[in-house]
C-alpha cells in the first residue's frame, strides 16, 4: 500500500500545470463567452428602452387624444383657428384653446398655459358646414403612433346655442 500513494503521489509532483496551448483556448473560449453575454445583454437594453419609448408614445398620444375629445364633445362651440389650434367654448362661454408648440400639447384657459402631453404632429379639420371636428395625432420621433378620430360638440345640442 506504500508503494501504491507513493506512487499516486509521484504522479501529482510530475504534474506541472496546464500546457500553453490549453491555457490559450481555455481563455479563447471564455472570451468568446463573454462577447455572446455581453450582445445578450446589449440587445436586451435595446430592445427594452425602446418599448420603453413606445410605451410613453402611447400612453402620450392615449391621453391627449382622450383630453381632447372629452374637451370638444362638452363643449357648447368648436372653432379651429389653424391646423394645430382650437378654440373650446365652454357651458359657461369661457373659452379654452388647445395648440401644439415645440413638441407639446398645451391647454390654455384664462390666460394661463399647461402641458398636457409630448406629441410630433397635431391637426384638426372642420367643414364649415358641420360641428364635427376631425383630429390627427401623432407620438414619437423614429417610430410614430398616429390616432385620429372625429368629435361632435354633443354639449352645444344638449344645452343648445346661445
Amino acid at each position: 500500500m506504500d508503494l501504491e500513494s507513493s506512487r499516486i503521489a509521484g504522479n501529482f509532483r510530475n504534474e506541472k500545470g496546464m500546457t500553453l496551448i490549453e491555457l490559450i483556448l481555455s481563455a479563447a473560449i471564455l472570451s468568446h463567452l463573454l462577447v455572446a453575454l455581453y450582445t445578450f445583454l446589449v440587445t436586451g437594453m435595446k430592445i427594452y428602452n425602446q418599448s420603453w419609448e413606445d410605451l410613453s408614445n402611447l400612453q402620450n398620444a392615449r391621453y391627449a387624444m382622450n383630453r381632447l375629445s372629452i374637451a370638444i364633445s362638452q363643449a357648447r362651440d368648436v372653432k379651429v383657428v389653424s391646423n394645430s389650434k382650437i378654440e373650446i367654448t365652454l357651458a359657461d362661454c369661457s373659452k379654452v384653446y388647445y395648440y401644439l408648440e415645440y413638441g407639446t400639447l398645451y391647454r390654455e384657459k384664462n390666460g394661463g398655459k399647461n402641458p398636457v402631453a409630448e406629441l410630433s404632429f397635431l391637426e384638426f379639420r372642420q367643414n364649415s358646414d358641420s360641428k364635427v371636428v376631425k383630429i390627427v395625432l401623432k407620438a414619437g420621433k423614429e417610430r410614430d403612433i398616429t390616432f385620429k378620430t372625429s368629435v361632435t360638440p354633443f354639449g352645444a345640442l344638449i344645452r343648445g346655442q346661445p
